[in-house]
């Protein structure tokens, strides 16, 4: 198992040529899906599609009535 390293940048602060280094060579690393939450695709799986999309229809309805209370 690779060893875990984490950056805080700050706002202005420049990267170094090692980093851009890092994310130039990350972007030839092929994609790779994840076992545990694999992406929703309304083609390969329309139910869970249709599920996130009533879910995300639920919330922007919560999200408009708690702006109508505010407004």
């Amino acid at each position: 198992m690779g060893k875990d390293v984490t950056y805080k940048l700050k706002p202005g602060t420049a990267l170094s040529s090692e980093e851009i280094a890092m994310i130039e060579a990350a972007r030839s690393l092929p994609v790779e899906p994840d076992e545990d939450n694999p992406e929703i695709d309304p083609v390969a799986t329309p139910e869970q599609y249709a599920a996130l999309m009533a879910a995300v229809a639920r919330r922007n309805q919560r999200i408009a009535k708690r702006q109508q209370k505010l407004g």
